[in-house]
Formats: structure tokens, sequence, C-alpha cells
């Protein structure tokens, strides 16, 4: 099947899939708590690896970490120096927080993302690149141009709609030559800016919007402002240490009139504060030396966001929306007489605009040209008539994937195109939005894992954050098909059958196919629905037996049923007793020996790790001496039967957490390898089979690193992956590459044949076979005296590079052959073992054979 055929079938199986989801349900609407649970527990998940067991993440430890991280970059060793290819997908995209186009120009436009940093287009969409990525917080609430000199940019950093995890920012930067680079100009300390004004005619004049450290109760909230271009700031308007400015207007026909919008938001391991009696609109009439609440008809009391928007074209007229404390729209309101008195304005037919999570929206905007249609920013993009009280969609069902769920951000230019960012990625609509454009096809997809697929060893698997499972490659790029959708997790192959994988959303909520993807079935049947389970709930499939799945609530469970699952438990409750949130007691982690059937290891939530050496039978607390923090990763070596690994996360100031131990006598022990690694989380670890696990790869919140020593020293792998989170990966064989899962750049894969040259693949489990069939190579006379031959598969006749090492990865031949049938001379090795490694194309083939 050609790869356009692929795409297309793929394309289908998305479509029919996305069509099954809805239609086939028996789910009713969530409600309003399920919703908060939905947005939120991704976020809360990530913040607790990083804080537990305290009840705050620490700000200054992270940034130390993340900063070491970028200090000891400087310096790689050979085989640690290569590019990191960018597979995919650029079509799915991730949240756009904003979309900032030039004043006079719409071919360039600039978009900024919750962790994928500054991204520009100069061709209208065609082609974007990166611009942000060398500062140490990725994450962008707002781009504004300045008004008076376009080549001025501001990006305002943290995310506006502050989830939990760490989000942040270090205040306000600049650019003076269109974006190529950047200097921070303060404001360090307020972590989030959600909107930033640049005065219309006096450029030194700039207001910054703060939401301050979310985290705690700070005074580095409210409204700022400088009179000198960023030198130096001043604290114009502070509501209350929990109140930051999440909105500011400034009146376009006077800017000495600037409004101001509060919300009351607080949220760690502890406290979640959406509402409060500091949302309300604030009004100056003297440039922002002064300041007014606004009534006149506003709502009154506990509120959540709020937002504003100013006419363009009429004089005073200005609009104000609220969250109501259900976290659904309270109401929209206009005033005539520049805020003064307010009109409520009919909102039948928007009570569900927000999903039930309005904490996350909270935009408002006016048409450009036309004062009779305001637009609200929710789940949809909603069109409004004030003066008729009507309201409609402006874009496509969400659910077909035309224009993704989730609005951020909306933008207007004098040539009439409209902008609209997104959940998904960044849309125009040339037609006052009748239709819409994906235009952004930027690799900023947030993926949790990702996955090796024997059956099609050329795409590249994984599951995303709003963007389920999907799978591609760098050659189809903007083009990867979605196959299941929700939050998507680990997709796990069978290892002989084709059409049948097993795929995960949030909570644990397996399906499994057997054609394909055509139809998904429930995969997670006999697992108790009561069961604590973690956002991303582990469960694997046995390198022993495809029949044979296991899956970790707070107990783990066990299926012996086949492709359909059917589980129950094989242990107790491998957690601490339920004294916190129930999030903080789940297990996060299993592993099963490739070695020895049977032989599995769990990590949780609360820091414990477990073995069992007789399939469930009895189990062992191998916690011992391993720091009190949250366990991210447990994995049996795929050389030795007694060794295993465990990763950590967590952050504590001026305090070095070992992040990556080894056990040689399955947990009894443990040794700290983390060695020369930055102070980083650790989020997984893979240890490379046939090397006498004296290669390793670890996925960190600083990139992925790489050790050939068993640990003792340890390099980040790669010259352009950005400082960002990663946190999963695997290896693909038949590439010879290490594929991470990164949460701000897509899917990446690293070649790994310049590091070394790779034994052949061990072919003792089923999976291995499979893999090994296809890369074996025909090595002869074995044993040999002064010459060999290596035999190709029939079908390659094209040219070819073989490598000749022995078990330490000495190099001892490299040369270039064509045809099937290579003769080499071996007169001059050492008596010994030794490997043959062959590439032709993307494809590694492997041998051995002894030398006398």
């Amino acid at each position: 099947m050609t790869n356009h055929a692929q795409f297309l079938l793929c394309s289908f199986f998305a479509l029919m899939i996305c069509f099954s989801s809805c239609f086939w349900t028996n789910e009713a609407p969530s409600p309003p708590a399920d919703k908060w649970d939905e947005k939120m527990a991704p976020h809360e998940d990530f913040h607790l690896q990083r804080s537990y067991p305290d009840p705050f993440f620490n700000l200054k430890a992270y940034e130390k970490g993340v900063q070491e991280a970028r200090d000891k970059d400087a310096v790689k060793g050979i085989g640690f120096d290569n590019e990191w290819t960018v597979q995919g997908p650029g079509n799915i995209g991730a949240r756009a927080n904003t979309v900032a186009v030039h004043p006079t120009n719409d071919s360039i436009i600039f978009t900024g993302f919750s962790s994928g940093g500054v991204w520009r287009t100069t061709d209208g969409g065609a082609n974007w690149e990166p611009v942000f990525d060398d500062q140490l917080w990725p994450s962008v609430a707002d781009i504004v141009f300045d008004p008076s000199n376009p080549s001025t940019i501001y990006v305002g950093t943290g995310d506006p709609n502050i989830s939990f995890y760490p989000m942040l920012g270090d205040g306000v930067y600049k650019s003076t030559d269109g974006g190529d680079t950047w200097t921070n100009i303060g404001l360090q300390d307020n972590r989030v800016i959600p909107e930033i004004l640049v005065h219309p005619t006096n450029p030194d004049i700039i207001f910054a919007a703060s939401m301050g450290l979310p985290f705690i109760r700070d005074n580095n909230r409210g409204l700022y402002r400088t009179t000198d271009g960023g030198n130096n700031w001043e604290q114009v308007l502070f509501i209350s240490d929990s109140t930051g400015i999440t909105d500011i207007q400034i009146d376009p026909f006077n800017p000495d009139v600037i409004y101001a919008s509060g919300w009351d938001r607080v949220r760690n391991n502890v406290v979640s504060l959406t509402t409060g009696e500091g949302a309300n609109v604030y009004k100056s009439v003297d440039g922002g030396d002064s300041w007014t609440q606004l009534g006149g008809g506003l709502p009154e009391g506990i509120l959540g966001r709020t937002g504003l928007a100013h006419s363009q074209i009429t004089p005073n007229l200005v609009y104000a929306m609220f969250v109501g404390t259900n976290q659904q729209l309270q109401g929209v309101y206009k005033s005539e007489d520049a805020g003064d008195n307010w009109t409520p304005i009919e909102i039948i037919g928007l009570e569900n605009a927000l999903g039930g999570f309005g904490w996350y929206f909270g935009k408002l905007r006016t048409h450009r040209f036309n004062d009779e249609e305001i637009f609200i920013l929710g789940v949809e993009l909603w069109r409004g008539y004030p003066n008729d009280g009507i309201w409609e969609i402006a874009t496509p069902d969400w659910w077909l994937y035309d224009v993704h769920a989730d609005k951020h951000d909306l933008t207007f230019t004098e040539s009439g195109n409209i902008y609209l960012a997104t959940d998904g990625g960044l849309y125009r609509s040339p037609d006052n939005g009748t239709s819409w454009v994906d235009i952004e096809n930027i690799p900023t997809t947030q993926f949790y894992r990702v996955a090796f697929n024997p059956h099609q060893p050329d795409w590249y698997y994984g599951g995303a954050q709003d963007n389920g499972t999907t799978g591609g490659n760098d050659d189809m790029i903007n083009n990867w098909p979605r196959i299941w959708g929700g939050d998507g997790f680990k997709p796990v192959f069978h290892p002989t059958e084709p059409d049948i994988f097993y795929v995960e959303t949030q909570r644990g909520n397996i399906s499994v196919t057997v054609d394909g993807g055509i139809y998904f079935e429930q995969g997670d049947a006999g697992i108790d629905n009561n069961d604590r389970r973690d956002w991303d709930m582990p469960y694997l499939m046995s390198a022993h037996n495809p029949d044979v799945l296991y899956a970790g609530t707070f107990r783990v469970y066990k299926s012996e049923n086949g492709t359909f699952p059917l589980f129950s438990p094989i242990s107790e409750s491998l957690t601490d007793s339920v004294t916190l949130a129930t999030r903080y007691h789940t297990i996060t982690t299993l592993s099963e020996s490739p070695i020895q059937q049977g032989l599995l290891y769990a990590g949780t939530v609360d820091a414990n790790v477990w073995r069992t050496d007789d399939d469930g039978e009895n189990w062992i607390n191998i916690t011992n001496s391993l720091p009190e923090r949250y366990v991210t990763e447990v994995k049996a070596s795929p050389t030795n039967v007694d060794w295993a690994y465990v990763t950590h996360s967590g952050y504590k100031d001026n305090e070095f957490i070992p992040r990556v131990h080894r056990s040689k006598d399955r947990g009894a022990t443990w040794e700290d390898i983390s060695n020369d690694l930055p102070d980083i989380a650790v989020n997984d670890i893979y240890i490379l089979p046939n090397h006498e696990d004296s290669v390793l790869f670890v996925a960190t919140d600083a990139g992925v690193y790489g050790s050939i020593n068993r640990g003792e020293n340890w390099t980040r792998m790669g010259n352009n992956m950005p400082f960002v989170p990663s946190f999963d990966i695997d290896w693909n064989p038949f590439e010879n590459t290490v594929i991470a899962g990164t949460f701000a750049r897509s899917i990446m894969t690293y070649p790994i044949d310049s590091l070394l040259f790779a034994p052949p693949v061990d072919t003792s489990t089923s999976t291995q076979n499979v893999v090994a069939q296809k890369l074996s190579l025909e090595v002869f006379p074995n044993p040999a005296t002064a010459r060999i031959n290596v035999r190709f598969p029939s079908s390659t006749n094209t040219e070819s590079e073989i490598v000749i090492f022995d078990k330490s990865g000495k190099l001892f031949l490299k040369q270039l052959i064509t045809g099937e049938v290579a003769e080499l001379n071996v007169s001059a090795l050492p008596p010994g073992e030794y490997f043959v490694k062959g590439k032709t194309g993307h494809i590694v083939r492997s041998g051995r054979f002894v030398k006398i």
C-alpha cells in the first residue's frame, strides 16, 4: 500500500472513529464537576509529580534545575551531537494562547503556545519557525506589536489560563528586530502576564497585566506600567494577594482611559480558588495613575474570571463578561457611556458556552468593523448580536476537528481576515467566519506517551493531550490522522497480529481494535470503576504472552483473556493509606521483566516501589532507601534478571534529589546513578537491549539524556531539542532511533548509529522475533578465519554501509558495498565474537560471527 493510500485509509478510519465516539456512546453530557476534573486533571498530575510530598510546587528549584541543564549543555560527546528529527504531527497542533498579525502585512503572523514558545511566519502560514526557544520559559500568554513601530514586538510569558502544571513565565520580553532576538525587560517575578498594551502614540508607555505566582498568595499581582520602555515598572493597580488582572483594554479614542478586569486565582495541592470578590471591572481616566471600581449594573459578590472588549469604531462602547461560581457564563454586559452604566445582554443559548470550566476562557471580542457583532470564546466560538440577543456558533462543530475545540484568542485585520487561536492551533477565516482554514502546521503537540509498532516501523505513534492517539512520520508531518480521541496515552501493539492494538484515554479507559482501527471495543473490563486511577493509568502487554495484560489502579490487575481483556486484581493496595486527596494514592508505573515471566515491578504516586516474583501471588515493598518522591518509572533490565531501575520526579530548593537508581538485587538495595544529571525531574528511562545495561536514556523536564557507561556520565542528546519536558521514550530497532514524546515539540527521533553499533536484536521474546526476522543479516562462514560473506535480503540491490565492531562497541571496519553479497577481509581481527551491521536507506540489519 502506498503512503498516500495509507493516509487516505487512516483518515477514513479517523472519521469513522470520530462519528463512533460521538454517536455510539451511552454517556450523558458531563456535569460541571466532571468538566472541571477533565480540564484540571492533566495539569494537576504534572504539578503533583513535581511537588509531592509538599503542598506547593518549588518554583525556585525548578528554575535552577532547568538553568543547570542549559549551562551543562555546552559540551557533547561524539554520538550525542547529532540533530533530532521532528517526526510530527504538525497538523494536529497544541494550545495556542495568542495570535498577533502585523498591522500592515497579513503575511507576518506570530502565535504563542501554552508550552511551545513563539512561532513566526512571513508567508501567511505556509511556513513557520520558532523564535523563542532560547528563553528559559516557553509558556506564552500574549504577543503584541508596537502600533507606532511594528518591528518592535512584546511577549508576555506564563499561561494565562493557569491550569496547574508549571507553565509559568519570567516577565515581559521585547524584540526590536521583528522577533529575531529578544530581551527580558522586567517583571520576572510576576510569572503570568496575561495581557500587554502599548500606548498608541508613545511607545515608552506599556501596561502589563499580572496574575502573579498562582500557586501562592502574593503581592506581585495587579496592573503594572512603565513609562520608559521597560527600564522601570510600577504597580498602578493592586486588588489583593489572591486577585490578579486578567484583561486590560485601552480606549482607542482616548488612550488615557484604561479598563482592567480582576480574577481571583490560587492553585496548589491543597487550595483551588477560581472565584472571589476581586472579580470586578476597574477604570482609569488619567493614564493609570488612579482607578475606580465600576458598578452601574455590573454584578457584585463572588464571581469567576472576567473579560473586556472595547469597540474600535464607536467611542465609549464597552463590553464585559463574567464567569459565575458554577464556571459557566454568568453574564455579558454592555455600556454605552464608558462604563458608568451597564445593561445585561440576553445570553439564552449560552448556558454551556464555557463547558463548565469557565476559568479556562474569559475572552470577549468586538468585531473590528461592525458594532452589531460580538464574540464569546469558549468551547465553541460564539457570535452574538447584542441588540437582538441572538447567538450563533461561528465555527464548525468542534468534534469534526475542522476547527479545534476551546478558543483562546481572536483578532481581526484591516484586510478582513479573522484569526483564531485554539487548543489545536491556529485558524484563519477570509469571509467573516463562514469558512475556516488551519494555517499553522506547527509541531507543538503535547505527548504523554510514545510507542513502536513492529508492523509499521516507519511510523511513530503516541498519545497526546487533547488530541488522542495518532501516528505518522516526517514524510507526512502535516497529515497525521487521528486514530482515537480523548486525551491519548500509551498505544500497545500486538506482536504478531497487525490488526490488533490497544489505545487508552484519561483515567485508564482502554479500548481495543481487531480490524486495524476501524472499530474499537472496551478493553478494560473487570477493572473496578470505583478504583482510584492515575490520569495516565499504566497498562502493558506481557513480553512473554500477548494474551496477558496488566494494569494498575491503586492495585495491580491481570488479564489472561486474550485480545479482549477481562481483568482481575492480583494485589492489594500498593499505595499508602488515603490520608490526602485520592490523587496522591495511585500506581503510576508497571514493568515486567523481559527475561522472567511474572517478575513484575510497580511504582506509586506516594513513593512506593513494589516487586512480585510470582506473578502477583506475593508482593514485596522494595522502596527501602529510595527518596520520598513521586515514582515516574520502574523498569526491569532487558539483560540481567536481577537488575531494575527507578526514576523520580520532585523539586526541593538547595537539595539535590537523586532521581535515577539501579538495583542489582531486585530492589533489596539501590544505588544512585544520577551522577552528573542536572537537578531536574526524570520522567522515564529506557535500557538499550543487548548492551549489558551500559547504554541508558532518560526523559527529563529539559529534554533527553544518554549514558554509554551505565550512568556514570550523562549527556544531553542533540543540538536542536528545545529545553522542554519529555515524558516518554522508546526505541525503534528498525531505524535504530530513540523516540521521544515531548510536551511542546511533538514526537522527535534521534539516531544512535553513530553513538555505538548495537548488536543484533535479542530474539528471546515474541515481539522481538517479529523485528529480528526483518532485521537479520546472513553472515558466513561462521566461525570465520580470514574472510566473511554478508548477505542482504534478496530485495536489497542498492548501496549499503557495513560496519564490524566488538562487544564493547569498538569499530574495526566500515565500508560501502553494492549488491546482495559482500565479501569482507577479517584476517586482521583478533579472535573473538563480532557484530556486523548493514544500513540500507533507513533500514538497519544485524548479524554476528566468531573469528578464530
